[in-house]
C-alpha cells in the first residue's frame, strides 16, 4: 500500500518508501490510508532528492 506524502504546497505524492528518517507527521485515515505531512523545506528536499529520481521521475539539475 502506498503512503501519501503531502508537500507543503498541498501537492500529494504516492510512494512505497518508508518515511523513517524524514521530518514528517504521519497518520491514518478512516479508510486506513497512511498519510505523511512533510514538515519542513529540508524534509521536502530530502524526500524529493532521495526518492525523486527513482519513483517520481524528477531530477535536480544543480
Amino acid at each position: 500500500m502506498s503512503t501519501r506524502y503531502v508537500l507543503r504546497t498541498g501537492e500529494i505524492i504516492l510512494s512505497n518508501r518508508n518515511p523513517e528518517g524524514l521530518d514528517v507527521y504521519c497518520y491514518r485515515t478512516g479508510y486506513n490510508h497512511h498519510t505523511c505531512l512533510l514538515l519542513s523545506e529540508q524534509s521536502e528536499a530530502d524526500f524529493l532528492l532521495r526518492y525523486g529520481s527513482e519513483e517520481l521521475n524528477v531530477a535536480y539539475p544543480g
